[in-house]
């Protein structure tokens, strides 16, 4: 051991977590490795071949299934250099058994992988390897901003695709730091929670592909066509995986470096993007794809390590491969938000806090079909619309990271992915969209006022329902994908969204802020449990209710396509213990107008228009005044009140104070 090595001073270890950690004694390195191989820590001064150093991990090293060891000192000089300081400057690592050397699954940092898209040949997999980053970090007063779930506004995004575009207006394209340069954009939108599609560290490089003629062939038979055409008249590309799920090469404890502007310390860079956001009151989630199999020890060290290191402040996880158990159990991570497709609710009993969340795709598809006029969707739109069960909360969207953008929901019967190179076989062939009578871009106007009624009628959907309302980046905006709706592999102008707005995409911008500021004004839209279906406090009208086109009739058929909630403001008090206005909300999915009875209002109240879809009108409403007194009507004023008209493929919204 002494002539592998000659340049640390080293002694066995004993302390938590995995992966290089500081200690008293010095900086502490460890790998769990159960089988009982043979194993060896190699240090390498960073992008040479050969190692600095071998240390053998013998026995007296060994844990439990885990070998740790601490280096104490270096030998030589160190120009006034602390440990952490040339182990951080100098070095980077790799461990190595049974003859092949493998990277650290709990390094902080990767190097050798800065470039995006480049694939990687064989003498630069080699120096694929673990970095040391030991820095301090001045946080200041940052920490976790755990926001109620019924307060939040989520907004789904992909750090590179989000301003990579040279329509972005930013300084750094594509990376943490572009996306701290859109904090002022994100506030003036409404949203005050980022959910980030993954970015840990991964090989986006998925495969390089052939073509011969036009067509794609496997790559162990490209030197047989070469051969036997006589000619070289093949070419190939490189197919990404953009989105990162499922991506080979995974560092779940890592920062992608390509995402960063500073390829030297992508760790820093990443907390001062979160950090920048904390600042602003917007929080930062991630999306974490555990691949089966991943060990569940390394699964819990990940997610600790993101929320203890880097201050996130939670996480959509794929609960089929990280136990549900595990997460509700933990003590760090039970008292961060997480995200995932289902959740047992005596599981939840007795947790701290509500921070758990259901995600997956049952308000999608259900407010999907009835915004294109299904049949048979009343029933079930109405219960997902005002789902908001009480043991945790719904994350609701209508699109996300796959399928259709919103506006090509409105534009494309059928998916378009044959960019792809697989022929149009992938992707989900059930979108529930309607291209309101032409596939794909248009001009005709009767056209596209019916798209930009029906976008508007889709936010309102969303932004409106109990759940937590969670938008995709770009949607805000009408972007589009061409009708692509599995856009994994695309790392061009499919996924980046293009920042140079029409006049009818500045619309949908405007009707969405003001949409999110009406959510956020009225708190009986955003309860943080659910409203009862029945007046127990005697205030003459329940806290929700549902109606039909009669009042108090709601019509659950087959064949109708028509629904209104009433949302009683007065069940409902801020902090101050002021109460909300009643609210009434009519959804006509038919495509002819019909006539909606209006429910009465206690004495004192009035009706007023407040929102109207058909025409993308927001109304203003008089000031609520401090005593109530009896409202006098003439015969016309009286029948507005009680009935309306709601123009076809529409959505009208009152207000009663």
């Amino acid at each position: 051991m002494g002539k592998k090595n000659r340049l640390f001073n080293i002694k066995p270890g004993d302390t938590l977590s995995f992966g290089v950690i500081r200690v008293a004694a010095g900086v502490q390195f460890s790998i769990y490795l159960p089988d009982g191989n043979d194993c060896s820590l190699k240090f390498y001064y960073t992008g040479r071949k050969e190692p600095a150093c071998i240390i053998p991990l013998t026995k007296e090293y060994k844990r439990g299934g885990v070998y740790f060891i601490t280096i104490t000192g270096i030998n030589g000089d160190t120009s006034g250099r602390s440990l952490i300081q040339i182990l951080s400057e100098d070095f980077e690592y790799m461990y190595e058994t049974k003859g092949k050397e493998f990277a650290d699954p709990y390094a902080h940092i990767i190097h050798g992988k800065t470039n995006w898209g480049k694939a990687l040949n064989d003498s630069q997999k080699r120096l694929v390897r673990s970095g040391i980053c030991l820095d301090e970090f001045d946080w200041e007063d940052d920490h976790q901003i755990m926001r109620p779930f019924n307060e939040v506004i989520l907004y789904q995004l992909h750090v590179r695709g989000y301003t990579k575009h040279s329509s972005s207006g930013v300084k750094n394209k594509g990376t943490y730091k572009g996306l701290v340069e859109k904090i002022a954009y994100m506030k003036e939108l409404g949203i005050n929670a980022l959910l980030l599609l993954p970015c840990y560290e991964f090989d986006e490089v998925q495969e390089e592909v052939h073509i011969y003629n036009g067509r794609p062939i496997p790559s162990d038979k490209i030197k047989e066509v070469q051969s036997s055409t006589r000619t070289d008249n093949t070419s190939s590309y490189v197919k990404l995986n953009y989105w990162g799920y499922g991506a080979q090469g995974t560092y779940y404890l890592a920062p992608k470096t390509a995402y960063a502007s500073d390829k030297s310390n992508p760790v820093n860079e990443f907390k001062s993007f979160v950090k920048a956001f904390h600042k602003e009151g917007i929080e930062v989630l991630m999306d974490i794809y555990f691949s089966p199999g991943t060990n569940l020890c390394l699964m819990t060290d990940c997610l600790r390590n993101w929320v203890l290191e880097y201050h996130i402040d939670g996480f959509r996880v794929n609960n089929d491969v990280m136990p549900a158990l595990a997460l509700v159990s933990d003590p760090v991570l039970s008292g961060v938000k997480m995200l995932a497709s289902y959740w047992d609710s005596g599981l939840l009993q007795n947790r701290f806090g509500k921070f758990f969340a259901e995600y997956n795709e049952g308000f999608m598809n259900d407010a999907r079909r009835f915004l294109k006029s299904d049949e048979g969707m009343t029933g079930s739109f109405a219960e997902r619309f005002k789902r908001n069960p009480s043991d945790y909360s719904v994350i609701n969207f209508i699109t996300h990271v796959n399928g259709f953008t919103l506006m090509d929901l409105v534009s494309y019967d059928i998916k378009h992915n044959e960019s792809n190179g697989e022929m149009n076989r992938d992707g989900t062939d059930y979108n529930y969209s309607w291209n309101c009578g032409a596939e794909g871009k248009s001009r005709k106007q009767t056209i596209i006022v019916k798209r930009m009624r029906q976008i508007r009628n889709a936010f309102l959907m969303l932004l409106l329902s109990q759940g937590t309302p969670m938008i995709l980046a770009g949607d805000e905006f009408g972007n589009t994908q061409s009708g692509n709706n599995n856009a994994y592999c695309h790392d061009d102008s499919i996924t980046w969204l293009n920042w140079r707005h029409s006049k009818r995409e500045t619309e949908i911008l405007n009707y969405v802020k003001k949409l999110i500021l009406f959510r956020k004004k009225h708190s009986v839209l955003h309860q943080p449990k659910s409203l009862p279906m029945h007046d127990n406090k005697g205030l003459g009208l329940p806290a929700l209710s549902v109606h039909g086109t009669q009042a108090w009739r709601v019509d659950y058929s087959n064949y109708n396509r028509m629904l209104g909630f009433l949302f009683n403001g007065d069940y409902v008090n801020d902090n101050s213990g002021a109460t909300d206005d009643i609210i009434y909300i009519i959804f006509n999915m038919y495509w002819e107008s019909r006539t909606f009875d209006i429910p009465s209002l206690p004495t004192g109240k009035k009706w007023y228009t407040a929102i109207t879809t058909y025409d993308d009108m927001f109304y203003e409403i008089p000031v609520k005044k401090k005593k109530v007194r009896a409202v006098k009507l003439n015969k016309s004023e009286m029948e507005l009140q009680r009935k309306t008209v709601v123009p076809p493929r529409s959505v009208v919204v009152f207000i009663g104070r």
